[in-house]
Order: C-alpha cells, then sequence, then structure tokens
C-alpha cells in the first residue's frame, strides 16, 4: 500500500473485473508497511508519553507525505490524522486500556484505505468507502479474556439475502475497505458498538 504503482494496480484490476463481470468490488486493504508495527510500539510505550508523541508525529508526517506523492494533498487526511493525534492524548492512553490500544491499532488501515479512495478518485474511478466496522460483528466466545475480547475477537461470517442487498445498495460498485494486516487482524464492533479487531475469514463471493 506504500507505492502509488501498486494502488495503480488495484484500480486496473478493480476496475477489469467490474466490466468484464459485471462484479461488484470491494478490496479490503492493509496499513502502509512498518505502519501497523509503529501503533503496537505505541501501545507497547504507552506509558511514555513523550515517545509516543514522537512515534505519532513521525506516522503523521509519513501519511502527510504518501498523500502529497499520490497528489491528493494532505487535507484528505484532516479527520483520520486528527483522530490519530488525539488518542496520544488520550486519558486511557497512561495505563493502556485496552479500548485504547483498539482504535490505536485500526488508526493503519483507516489512513491507507482513505488515502487509496481519494487517489482511486483522482483517477477517474468511482471508488467509494466501506467501513468494514458496520458489516462485520464480534461474537462473544467461550473463555474468552478481556484482551481477546478487545484485541482478538471472532465475528460471525455468514452472509444472507438481505445483506447483500443492504451492501449493494449501500455504495458504487467499486469500494475499499480497511482490513487487516500479519501482525493485526481485521477491525469488527461488538455488540456495544465499540470497535475491536476481529480474525478474518475468506469467505467466497456469493
Amino acid at each position: 500500500m506504500s507505492r502509488r504503482h501498486r494502488w495503480d494496480t488495484i484500480g486496473r484490476l478493480m476496475k477489469r473485473r467490474a466490466d468484464e463481470e459485471g462484479a461488484r468490488v470491494l478490496v479490503v486493504v492493509s496499513a502502509l508497511s512498518g505502519v501497523t508495527n509503529e501503533l503496537q510500539a505505541i501501545c507497547d510505550g504507552h506509558a511514555d508519553v513523550a515517545g509516543t508523541h514522537a512515534r505519532i508525529a513521525a506516522l503523521v508526517h509519513r501519511h502527510e507525505d504518501f498523500a502529497e506523492e499520490l497528489g491528493v494533498g494532505s487535507g484528505v487526511l484532516t479527520e483520520r490524522l486528527a483522530a490519530l493525534i488525539a488518542l496520544g492524548d488520550d486519558e486511557r492512553a497512561a495505563a493502556g486500556e485496552l479500548s485504547w490500544q483498539a482504535e490505536v491499532l485500526a488508526q493503519g488501515e483507516l489512513l491507507s484505505s482513505t488515502l487509496g479512495v481519494a487517489y482511486l478518485q483522482t483517477q477517474g474511478l468511482d471508488v467509494g468507502w466501506t467501513d468494514s466496522r458496520d458489516w462485520i460483528q464480534a461474537r462473544p466466545m467461550p473463555n474468552q479474556n478481556e484482551w481477546s475480547k478487545r484485541l482478538s475477537a471472532s465475528c460471525d461470517y455468514t452472509g444472507d439475502a438481505g445483506l447483500r442487498a443492504r451492501f449493494d445498495a449501500d455504495g458504487p460498485a467499486l469500494r475499499i475497505a480497511q482490513g487487516s494486516s500479519p501482525a493485526r487482524p481485521m477491525a469488527a464492533r461488538r455488540s456495544s458498538g465499540a470497535a475491536v479487531p476481529t480474525r478474518p475469514r475468506r469467505i467466497s463471493a456469493p
């Protein structure tokens, strides 16, 4: 996700599939390379306030620079970057609360997917952004501890006709969503509405 030509390839393949098969195409993307590791380091070093702020500042600059490289301008990330910065000052950071860690770890894919949509739109593609958390919900499992509830949840993965119809009506044929990386599972929501990561399953398209 960290190179312009990779986004060009994604856009080309999305358009080809939509044109040739009449398919609705959803691409689930990871964070920029190395970003998830930096976010994990922020979680691990939550007690180091200065270190947290320095890591966040570096992530802000990296994403702003990549936005400029893509030609979309860093303004497309204003809200996302503000959310990341705010997490550095969040009162939950001092204790490294699990709800805070889940939000921190979600930022990489939120940033990269937002950038990807903005870039592909400048290339003439009608691409929309889909929030994965609105489509999958974490489910309780036996013997879960608080860590697994917040940071390694499981989710329901069976679809139904109503869900497919709602998805079809929700946006354009080409869409991008935030997803997972090898170091962090995909984001979902608990029944309370709070975001949590969950282990993704591969699902064949209907």
